[in-house]
C-alpha cells in the first residue's frame, strides 16, 4: 500500500517538443505559399482577332493607295507644268543640239512671259502631228524677208550668231520670200537650215502651240 501511494503521476507534457537542443519554432507560411493563384487570362476569341488583321490589312493598303495616287498627281503636274524631260531626236537643231542629248523643258516659263526671238523651244509640229524643238525667229508684229541665204528681220539683217558662218537660209523653192506675223503667230526654224522642215514648210505657229523652253 505504501509503494502505491508514493508512486508518481507522470507529470503533464506541455506543448513543446525538444529539437536539437531547442524548442521546435511553430510552422509559418511564405508569402509566395500563402499567395492565391492568379485570376484565369481571358484569351481574345479567334474571330476578333481575325477581324482585327483584316482591318489592318485594308488600312495599309488603303495607305498605299492615296500615297500612289498622290505620286501619280504630283508626277503629273510636275511633267505638265513645270519640268518634262526632253530628248533630241534628228539633225534638225545641230549643231546646237545633237541628236540623242537630254535637256529640261521649262513648262512653266511662257506662263509668266512672252516667248522672245531666239528662244529653243518644243512645238506641237504640225507637219507630223508630234513635238519637235525648233528656234523663234519672229514674233507676233514681225515681217520677215528670206532672201539672198539670209534672213532679214523688220528691214535689217538679223544677226544669227548661233549658226556656223557657212549656214544658209533659203525658202523651200528658192525664192524670196516675206512673211508678215500677226497676233500671237510666231516663226520658228532649226538651226541646221539645210535639214530642217520648220515654219518655211508649214508657216506661222501660234502661242498655244509652244509648250515651253529649253535652255541649252
Amino acid at each position: 500500500m505504501q509503494n502505491f501511494m508514493n508512486f508518481k503521476l507522470p507529470t503533464q507534457t506541455n506543448n513543446t517538443h525538444e529539437w536539437e537542443g531547442g524548442t521546435l519554432p511553430p510552422l509559418k507560411l511564405t508569402a509566395e505559399e500563402v499567395a492565391l493563384p492568379a485570376a484565369p487570362v481571358a484569351l481574345p476569341k479567334s474571330g476578333k482577332t481575325a477581324t482585327s488583321s483584316s482591318a489592318n490589312v485594308w488600312r495599309q493598303f488603303l495607305l498605299l493607295l492615296l500615297v500612289g495616287s498622290l505620286c501619280v498627281a504630283a508626277y503629273f503636274v510636275i511633267s505638265r507644268y513645270v519640268v518634262t524631260p526632253v530628248i533630241i531626236q534628228g539633225r534638225s537643231m545641230q549643231p546646237t543640239l545633237k541628236d540623242g542629248e537630254c535637256y529640261f523643258l521649262n513648262r512653266y516659263v511662257y506662263l509668266f512671259k512672252s516667248p522672245e526671238r531666239g528662244d529653243l523651244v518644243v512645238i506641237k509640229d504640225p507637219g507630223h502631228d508630234d513635238f519637235a524643238v525648233k528656234r523663234i525667229i519672229g514674233k507676233p508684229g514681225d515681217w520677215l524677208n528670206l532672201r539672198d541665204g539670209s534672213v532679214f528681220l523688220n528691214g535689217r539683217r538679223l544677226d544669227e550668231s548661233y549658226l556656223p558662218k557657212t549656214e544658209r537660209t533659203f525658202a523651200p523653192d528658192l525664192h524670196e520670200k516675206w512673211i508678215q506675223l500677226g497676233n500671237e503667230q510666231y516663226f520658228v526654224m532649226g538651226d541646221n537650215r539645210s535639214n530642217s522642215e520648220d515654219s518655211r514648210y508649214y508657216g506661222r505657229i501660234t502661242n498655244k502651240m509652244i509648250l515651253g523652253q529649253i535652255r541649252n
